[in-house]
């Protein structure tokens, strides 16, 4: 039997991280006066022993550690499984070798594509670039500064102002990528419209914890 368990934050905390008081395993928020406990770089065996020891935990994540199913088993594994999980191991290893012995053929069916590709983009139209011009917000409609913004399968970049404004020379139907170590990447496809508005999303969430469980036969 296992116990599937989902942390979300519902209500996300909307004060500056880097501007709360450290303390020995996280922050404390002056504003909310709890102490946020730090759980980006935990393990799920690590975040779930802090929500037993404490039930009103609240904590900052990283967004991908949120929304999902966490699986923790109610037994211990029997010397049978751990046996069948070495001898898969084992096995998984053997492909690998004989998946080595094939990368040659690979990497030279992905260097044609990438001179396909390259020859492909030389190609079109000069005439048909248009200059697109935009800002970049967060989830709170703050302009984001310093992002870096490009087109993607390009060399072509530039960066957002110190208003998040940003100007860039592409072709309807190209995908903008926007890249920020604060924020989750994002994409964004140019349509018609010649001044945009995309919007990042946190990369980090913080607020309070709220768990759900559930259990599988």
């Amino acid at each position: 039997m296992t116990r599937k368990i989902t942390i979300s934050i519902p209500e996300p905390c909307h004060e500056n991280w880097h501007e709360m008081s450290p303390t020995e395993k996280g922050k404390f928020c002056g504003n909310c006066q709890k102490n946020v406990i730090d759980f980006t770089k935990s393990s799920d065996r690590e975040i779930l022993l802090a929500y037993n020891k404490n039930e009103n935990l609240c904590g900052r994540f990283i967004v991908s550690q949120l929304d999902r199913n966490m699986i923790v088993p109610k037994e211990k594994k029997s010397v049978w499984m751990i046996t069948a999980a070495s001898i898969i191991a084992f096995l998984g290893l053997g492909n690998q070798t004989i998946k080595a012995q094939e990368k040659s053929k690979t990497e030279q069916t992905e260097q044609t594509d990438h001179k396909r590709l390259k020859d492909s983009i030389k190609s079109k139209s000069k005439k048909d670039f248009i200059v697109y011009t935009g800002t970049l917000y967060d989830s709170q409609d703050n302009p984001l500064p310093e992002v870096n913004v490009k087109i993607k399968r390009t060399k072509v970049e530039t960066k957002t102002n110190f208003d998040g404004e940003f100007t860039i020379k592409a072709k309807k139907g190209d995908v903008l990528i926007f890249q920020h170590e604060n924020f989750l990447t994002t994409e964004f496809k140019l349509q018609n419209d010649f001044k945009i508005k995309p919007k990042m999303r946190d990369y980090f969430l913080t607020g309070d914890v709220v768990v759900t469980k559930t259990e599988d036969d």
